[in-house]
C-alpha cells in the first residue's frame, strides 16, 4: 500500500480530512467510500485517531454527503435526470426499474441501496425526486450505515497492513451483493405479479 488514496490518508490523515472526503464521495465524486472507511480504521490502529471517535466521524461524513445529495436532487427535481453525470448513471430503463422498486418497497430500497456501490447515487437521488420524505430517507440510510460504517472501520483496524487486499475483496463482495439483491427483488416482484394475475 504505497500509493493512492490510502497512502495519502495514512500520511496526512485526520478527522477533518476523513469527514470531507466521505461527504464529497457521498455526492458522487470519485472517492471510494469503502477505502476511506478502511483507512480510517488503519489510522486508529496506528494511534493517529481514536477508534470510537473515527467511527462517529466517518458515520457523520457519509450521512452528510448522502443528505446533501438528497436535498440537491430534491431541489433540482426531475431536471436532475438531464445532468450529464446523472445520465451516465441512470439510463431511462434503470430509472423505470428503480421507480418500480420505490413504488413497491418504499424506504427499504434506500437501505439496500447503501450497499450497492454502482446504484447508490441514483437510488438516493431518485428517493428525493420520487417524493420520499427527508426523515424517511435519513432513517433508512442511517440504519444501513450503522451497520456498514463500524464494520468497515473495524476491518481497517484489524487488517491495517492489508487494506488493499481487503478493499479488493470488498469490491468483489459488493458486486456479488448487488447482483443478489437485484435478483431477489426481481424474484419478489415476479412472484407478486403472478399471484395478482391468478387472483384476477
Amino acid at each position: 500500500m504505497d500509493h493512492g488514496l490510502p497512502s495519502l490518508l495514512l500520511t496526512h490523515g485526520s478527522y477533518a480530512l476523513l469527514f470531507v472526503l466521505l461527504m464529497a464521495g457521498g455526492v458522487g465524486l470519485p472517492l471510494p467510500e469503502d477505502i476511506v472507511l478502511l483507512t480510517g480504521g488503519a489510522l486508529a490502529h496506528l494511534g493517529v485517531v481514536k477508534l470510537p471517535v473515527v467511527i462517529g466521524v466517518c458515520f457523520a461524513g457519509v450521512l452528510s454527503g448522502d443528505l446533501l445529495l438528497f436535498h440537491t436532487a430534491r431541489k433540482l427535481g426531475p431536471g436532475i435526470y438531464e445532468k450529464r453525470w446523472m445520465k451516465a448513471l441512470l439510463t431511462p430503463e434503470r430509472r423505470a426499474r428503480i421507480a418500480a422498486l420505490y413504488t413497491r418497497f418504499g424506504g427499504r430500497v434506500i437501505f439496500l441501496g447503501r450497499y450497492m456501490f454502482v446504484l447508490r447515487v441514483p437510488i438516493f437521488a431518485m428517493a428525493a425526486v420520487q417524493g420520499v420524505k427527508a426523515r424517511t430517507f435519513l432513517l433508512w440510510d442511517a440504519l444501513a450505515l450503522s451497520l456498514s460504517a463500524p464494520l468497515l472501520v473495524g476491518l481497517g483496524y484489524l487488517f491495517s497492513h492489508s487494506i488493499d487486499r481487503v478493499a479488493a475483496g470488498l469490491g468483489h463482495a459488493e458486486h456479488m451483493l448487488a447482483i443478489a439483491v437485484v435478483g431477489l427483488l426481481a424474484g419478489v416482484i415476479l412472484v407478486r405479479t403472478l399471484r395478482a394475475r391468478r387472483a384476477g
